[in-house]
């Protein structure tokens, strides 16, 4: 039995010892529970730490310590993947993010086809360089009329942005028409098949 135990806390340790640690830079939940801690924004966690979230509108952005990646993690896509740790989230929702970047506008098109819950910020990278002759713009309809928006960049990323959108008028929810634009050329379609959601500044008042 001894043993047994010893064996059990050595595994602990060693997925300890492998895990990544992150820290929470915003949430619109005064808390959450990770583990066996309660957590607020400024707290550290490991990636293998289950989240135990109260809501689907509940939403974390955190840094990875190692990588310095910053991502946001949502209780609804845990739910639809059927995760409950960042570690779990990275081994079921395997996308391109986590396979080595994006290298063409084939990649980019697939790493976008799924729902993006959006908060504030959403940094994309770009498989092209942004110069001052090209652009990358989002076309959606509001009211009957189609809107559109050139999307702000540096070099190497574009950024889709909560100010972009007039969350009244449709409820939170967008279809969007994400175009690459380069002068002298014709709008280069990248997909027409983009569903932004809102997320809640403030959850608890959900």
């Amino acid at each position: 039995m001894k043993k047994a135990v010893f064996v059990l806390s050595m595994l602990f340790l060693n997925m300890a010892l492998l895990a990544d640690n992150y820290k929470i830079l915003q949430m619109n939940m005064s808390s959450v529970k990770i583990g066996h801690q309660i957590c607020k924004t400024g707290d550290v966690f490991p990636d293998v730490a289950p989240i135990l979230w109260s809501n689907e509108k509940q939403a974390i952005k955190a840094m990875n310590l190692n990588t310095k990646q910053i991502k946001l993690f949502t209780a609804r896509i845990f739910k639809d993947i059927e995760a409950n740790s960042i570690k779990d989230y990275y081994l079921k929702n395997n996308h391109l993010s986590t396979r080595g970047g994006i290298i063409s506008f084939s990649d980019l098109a697939e790493e976008l086809s799924d729902t993006i819950y959006l908060y504030d910020t959403m940094q994309i990278e770009s498989p092209v360089k942004i110069d001052s002759l090209s652009s990358y713009l989002i076309s959606y309809v509001q009211n009957g009329e189609k809107k559109w928006r050139t999307l702000m960049s540096t070099e190497k990323y574009f950024f889709i942005c909560r100010e972009l959108f007039d969350d009244e008028a449709n409820s939170g929810k967008y279809s969007l028409t994400l175009y690459f634009r380069k002068k002298s050329m014709e709008d280069y379609i990248i997909s027409d098949r983009i569903e932004i959601v809102l997320l809640p500044l403030d959850a608890t008042k959900e």
